[in-house]
């Protein structure tokens, strides 16, 4: 982890100037050209804080949405437009990047804890670094200054990006929802690397967003399990609470759609009583079928609402299942949260759901390991390789198409470390035969994570 005498260290200038020294509040403009580092300092007179969205929960994953869009294939009709669309390219481009340190809320020695927000936030800002160089040596020229969006004046700053190319960030959802105006308002590209939701902002052609929304999340769940598994070994999990009803109603409707089917629920539907997953010597009754495989699918992903129902559900039908095959479905919780042990990834055959992977087996994995060691003496967490992804894409990005980049981005997949950037135009209504009316545009690439043979494989 970096260590708060390393970040202090790389103010001295060496390679890209690596410092944001938050007990001084610096504001950090590191230029990725062939330019020298340039610091600056400009005063902080504002030191009223920006709460973080009390409904977000910081696990490192974002929270999302359960309000459908609708996409619209690629045309031929929608190639000629982009034929005739001006890249507007430049020597340099300048991007501003809003952090979410917090710096006036925490310890400048949490830097080194990974477990802490200003640990994780210390090493995304690191991957943002490597990155950096990298694109320095393929010779693409960025001024990048960043920003602490949870501190000081968040208005003021954000005034002063009028002349930014770019604005990655910020995290907090009410932030980036007008971060996202500004940049529609100024024709300013806005990248959320941390967050996604079709609410964010609408009818914006400079709004990109990198995560996969939780719509998208369930479309691979369910497709998945209908090619994999008999309909009637399907069961669709939840508690009889309004958020569960919404997701179970969502997926039936994701299902009916794939099936071509009349019927409303088209998947058998089990409602789960907690106190039966805790005391009761059953939960899950006679449900299972013993000569066949039995097909769950779990829809929760919120740490804070449902990381001990997720748990228990999975610790209980663990040890109700007997011999019997099962295969459970779910989101990134299963992968992320702590309470899940490797016995029940083994047990139930988990098929998760998730925008990334880390496959420490893959030679461009080693290889970036190795530099982020001999960089910072210890070894990276995911936010490191994610933020190293982030950032090379949009240099690249800017270098091959200019100002307009994120209007072609659909014509090719992007294979990355942790992730591929499959990033699509997405489109308020399908009956809308104007291909210059962009909502916004997303990723949608996700994986199916397998475990099998005691190990996670990305398919």
């Amino acid at each position: 982890m970096i260590s708060a005498q390393n970040l202090q260290q790389r103010l001295s200038g060496n390679k890209l100037a690596f410092s944001f020294l938050l007990a001084a509040g610096l504001i950090l403009l590191v230029s990725c050209s062939t330019k020298k580092p340039v610091l600056i300092t400009p005063e902080d007179t504002d030191k009223t804080a920006v709460a973080e969205d009390s409904n977000v929960p910081d696990t490192g994953y974002p929270p999302m949405d359960t309000v459908q869009w609708n996409e619209i294939d690629l045309s031929d009709d929608y190639e000629n437009v982009i034929e005739e669309l001006a890249m507007n390219k430049k020597e340099s481009y300048s991007v501003k990047l809003f952090f979410p340190f917090e710096k006036d809320n925490n310890k400048l020695s949490d830097v080194n804890q990974s477990e802490t927000k200003l640990g994780r936030m210390a090493q995304y800002y690191a991957g943002v670094l490597l990155a950096l160089e990298q694109l320095e040596n393929e010779g693409v020229n960025l001024d990048v200054e960043v920003l602490d969006a949870e501190s000081g004046n968040f208005d003021l700053k954000l005034q002063s990006m009028k002349d930014a190319d770019v604005i990655i960030g910020p995290r907090n959802t009410d932030q980036l929802a007008v971060v996202a105006d500004f940049g529609k308002v100024n024709e300013i590209v806005v990248v959320s690397p941390w967050k996604s939701g079709s609410r964010i902002s609408n009818g914006n052609p400079f709004f990109v967003q990198l995560k996969t929304g939780l719509v998208e999340h369930y479309e691979k769940m369910v497709r998945h399990a209908l090619d994999n598994h008999e309909l009637e070994h399907i069961v669709l999990l939840g508690r009889k609470q309004k958020a569960d009803v919404n997701y179970m109603r969502l997926i039936q409707s994701i299902a009916s759609g794939y099936l071509s089917s009349d019927s409303r629920k088209p998947l058998r539907e089990l409602f789960v009583d907690e106190d039966s997953l805790i005391t009761g010597e059953t939960a899950f009754d006679s449900i299972f079928i013993e000569e066949d495989t039995n097909c769950f699918i779990l829809p929760h992903w919120s740490f804070s609402a449902d990381e001990d129902f997720v748990y228990n559900v999975a610790r209980k039908m663990s040890g109700e299942k007997g011999v019997t095959d099962v295969v459970l479905y779910g989101m990134p919780i299963l992968f992320e949260s702590d309470k899940i042990r490797f016995e029940l990834f083994r047990s139930l055959n988990m098929r998760i759901v998730r925008s990334s992977y880390v496959d420490r087996n893959s030679p461009g994995v080693k290889e970036f390991r190795q530099k982020y060691f001999g960089e910072y003496n210890d070894f990276p967490v995911d936010e490191a390789y994610e933020a190293y992804d982030m950032m090379l894409f949009i240099g690249r990005s800017l270098e091959r198409f200019g100002l307009s980049f994120p209007h072609y981005l659909d014509r090719e997949i992007t294979p990355m470390l942790q992730t591929h950037y499959d990033i699509r135009r997405v489109y308020d209504d399908t009956e809308n035969d104007d291909f210059e009316d962009i909502d916004y545009f997303q990723n949608q690439h996700l994986f199916i994570l397998s475990f099998e043979d005691d190990r996670f494989i990305a398919r």
